[in-house]
């Protein structure tokens, strides 16, 4: 199993908040978003990371819960 940082997130594009964050054990991001949400899942080209998006919400306003795969170690400094 791998672990997965999982939050919701929502708000106007340029200021989404961020909430409900917890690390859960799934076998893969598909699974760690089924757990929280129903809504359609769309994962990046590198496949480290995907949200459950509302589909009734539009490109200015987002609803969804995201994940990412999670090391256990704080981000590399960029």
């Amino acid at each position: 199993m791998n672990q997965y940082k999982v939050r919701y997130i929502w708000g106007p594009q340029g200021k989404l908040s961020a909430t409900s964050e917890e690390i859960v054990e799934a076998g893969s991001l598909d699974e760690a978003l089924s757990r929280k949400s129903a809504w359609p899942v769309e994962r990046s080209f590198h496949g480290d990371c995907a949200w459950a998006k509302n589909p009734g919400t539009s490109l200015y306003y987002v609803e969804a819960w995201e994940a990412e795969v999670f090391s256990g170690r704080p981000p590399a400094a960029r």
